[in-house]
């Protein structure tokens, strides 16, 4: 059985915009869109592909369909960006209830 793919509707924020850290903003996307990514970042020539994979790596986890995801990194580490999209997920999804 396909396991039915969970959308958020709200706008919800995570981060700071301040060296080494990295603001996620979440909005839900058109019906059908998938995941639509925008990443500015310091660093993004040099990291730019491992920033996306681990964005899109924590959405698949949640199974989140149709979203836009905007962030402005200030070269924050891996383990910072993953879990300020875990935060803006979680905080999307709470406020949903």
């Amino acid at each position: 059985m396909a396991r039915q793919a969970t959308r958020i509707r709200r706008e919800s924020k995570a981060g700071l915009d301040e060296k080494g850290d990295i603001v996620v903003c979440l909005s839900p996307g058109k019906k059908n869109s998938g995941i639509e990514m925008e990443i500015e970042s310091t660093v993004k020539s040099l990291f730019g592909e491992q920033i996306r994979a681990s964005i899109r790596e924590i959405i698949e986890e949640y199974g989140i369909a149709d979203l836009k995801i905007a962030v402005r990194d200030q070269g924050a580490l891996d383990y910072a960006i993953r879990a300020r999209v875990q935060t803006a997920i979680e905080r999307a999804l709470k406020e949903c209830e």
